[in-house]
């Protein structure tokens, strides 16, 4: 058996067919030598016949017994696959220790896929909980914007116009008229950014590339950070729901570096291949340690690697105190995530 170990599937059958046919082909010779051969009288067939019989038994049984040991594993993985595929995520297919090589490696890489898909799903169900979440933040959010600000001014200008109506004369009128104006235009504007927030226009009418300089250049009048531009590469238009993803990981990043870096200097940089698209956003600014889980730093960074992974993108950190740090999503462009 030790010797049968590291043989093929295939092997391993035909050696124990041919130790079987061998073990037959001896016991018939034997019996024709002992039995018939040497019969002054005539052969003995009342002995013979049943002696080959019990040996034909014997050597199939051998063979039937051997075979099935053989074949064990095969048929414990495909029940295996089989429970599996049918919702029991606790398959696995056991390891036998007289298998070979080849059956081994199989039954080790349908274990390894069925943990990689267990931790993918788990991971998944927690993604869909956590994006869930912080959609009803943004609800949360958006409510709290249109009752505070948008709400307030319209609030203010319904009362502005009510007291217009008990004023005597026109020039009193028209005296109110310039403060209701600039509370008006007040509140357009705070309505024009929400809806900016929500989804830039020029997002959908010019495409990625215009999207980053237009915030890259707003981003610059409300802070000190002087941003580079190389994003030449986002030119071509990539499908509408990469896009925003892809802008929402950038928004994030950028709004780290006016949160947390303190950089002087920033460079969004965006470069294609025939694999990938990346997007890169640097700082010189302080730095810190990448998380490694949810933290008071770590879910942003989480937010962002969980968008880019809904698209098959990957994202990647590199900080150090001291030292800046460089965000880089990566999504694919040949279709394989």
């Amino acid at each position: 058996m030790r010797y049968l170990r590291g043989m093929s599937l295939l092997y391993r059958l035909v050696a124990v067919s041919t130790i079987a046919a061998a073990a037959i082909a001896v016991f018939v010779l034997w019996v024709t030598t002992e039995h018939i051969a040497r019969q002054t009288s005539g052969p003995h067939w009342g002995v013979a016949i049943p002696l080959v019989a019990g040996g034909l038994v014997i050597a199939l049984a051998i063979v039937f017994a051997l075979t099935r040991a053989v074949l064990r594993p095969v048929g414990a993985l495909e029940t295996s696959i089989i429970a599996f595929g049918e919702g029991d995520t606790a398959a696995r297919a056991r390891q036998y220790p007289f298998t070979d090589a080849q059956l081994t490696r199989l039954t080790l890489a349908f274990n390894h896929m069925a943990d990689l898909l267990v931790e993918k799903q788990a991971k998944l169900t927690e993604m869909s909980s956590r994006v869930i979440a912080a959609q009803e933040d943004e609800r949360r959010r958006l409510s709290r914007e249109l009752h505070d600000d948008a709400g307030q001014n319209l609030t203010t200008i319904l009362l502005g116009l009510k007291r217009l109506e008990s004023l005597g004369s026109l020039e009193e009128v028209r005296g109110r008229l310039p403060s209701l104006r600039g509370q008006l235009s007040a509140a357009l504007d705070g309505m024009r950014s929400l809806a900016w927030r929500l989804r830039p226009s020029v997002l959908d009418d010019l495409g990625l590339a215009a999207a980053v300089r237009s915030s890259v250049a707003e981003f610059e009048t409300v802070t000190p950070t002087k941003v580079r531009l190389d994003v030449e590469a986002l030119e071509a238009r990539i499908p509408g729901d990469t896009e925003i993803v892809l802008y929402r990981v950038f928004q994030e990043a950028l709004t780290n570096v006016a949160r947390h870096s303190g950089a002087k200097t920033a460079r969004v940089v965006a470069r294609r291949d025939e694999y990938a698209l990346r997007l890169s956003v640097e700082d010189d600014g302080k730095g810190f340690d990448p998380p490694t889980s949810q933290g008071e730093h770590g879910i942003g960074l989480f937010g962002m690697a969980e968008r880019l992974a809904l698209i098959g993108g990957v994202l990647t950190i590199h900080s150090a105190p001291g030292h800046g740090t460089t965000i880089v999503a990566e999504i694919p462009t040949n279709g394989k995530a």
